[in-house]
């Protein structure tokens, strides 16, 4: 009785995965007071679909990485059916046609994953935030720092956040190189200081983190968002980490160095 049992269950396990993953797609359950409202969009297989909450299809644009329903109705989502890597952007408007693209064509840069339009107050006009892997030489590393012994630094990448306005130019940008900081090497300007730690600097990350040397896609951002009320951007690092940094009071119109 008891592998009777046994058997029937594990039977049971492929009918209720294949139901899951391939099944027919339908509202399952809902309970309307409890729940939010609204709508859910996401996107698929180079499609986004926005749904009520009875599950229907309410409607669907012609792009599906990972689509950001923008204030105005327009989907703005990466150009490329790829989140991990992509050459740039394509924002499309309700009605599935392309309104604005853009492309990152500077040599070592490289968009993945997440990016945000905002409305920029020092320009007064919107702008796109986007995470990009900015790619380190061996010679750039060492440079700042890095502990040779754990060398060659090559295909070394550091992520950084670039802000292009509508018209596609760089108007504002910040890296993890500029803000690193070590204790190997006492003749570089980023050096922690006699008697100082890595610790006595918190607005600093150490190029020489332990267990984890400089290497491609050394830190693998991959979320980010704007507070418009603050200023600030907030970045994430899949090993654990979030970093706060101050857009608003280091933009400067016309200067995005």
């Amino acid at each position: 009785m008891k592998h009777t049992l046994l058997a029937t269950a594990f039977l049971a396990l492929p009918l209720l995965a294949y139901e899951r993953l391939q099944g027919p797609t339908e509202l399952l359950f809902c309970d309307r007071e409890k729940s939010f409202g609204g709508y859910t969009l996401f996107g698929v297989g180079n499609r986004t679909f926005l749904l009520d909450l009875d599950g229907r299809v309410v409607h669907t644009w012609p792009v599906g990485t990972n689509p950001h329903l923008l204030d105005n109705g327009h989907v703005l989502d990466a150009s490329k059916d790829d989140p991990s890597g992509f050459p740039g952007f394509v924002e499309v408007d309700w009605d599935g046609k392309t309104v604005w693209e853009y492309a990152e064509k500077r040599e070592g840069y490289a968009p993945h994953h997440d990016w945000v339009r905002i409305f920029n107050k020092a320009l007064n006009a919107p702008t796109t935030l986007y995470i990009a892997n900015k790619s380190v030489t061996h010679e750039q590393a060492i440079a700042a720092g890095a502990d040779p012994k754990y060398g060659p630094y090559e295909n070394g990448q550091m992520d950084a956040i670039v802000e292009v306005d509508m018209q596609g130019n760089v108007v504002w940008e910040w890296c993890f190189f500029d803000h690193v900081v070590q204790d190997v090497d006492a003749s570089k300007a980023n050096y922690v200081g006699q008697g100082k730690t890595v610790a006595d600097h918190p607005g600093r990350i150490n190029i020489n983190m332990p267990g984890r040397p400089l290497r491609r896609d050394w830190l693998h951002c991959n979320s980010l968002d704007y507070n418009p009320q603050s200023g600030h951007v907030v970045i994430n690092s899949v090993q654990g980490e979030l970093y706060v940094i101050d857009h608003d009071g280091t933009f400067v119109a016309g200067d995005p160095k």
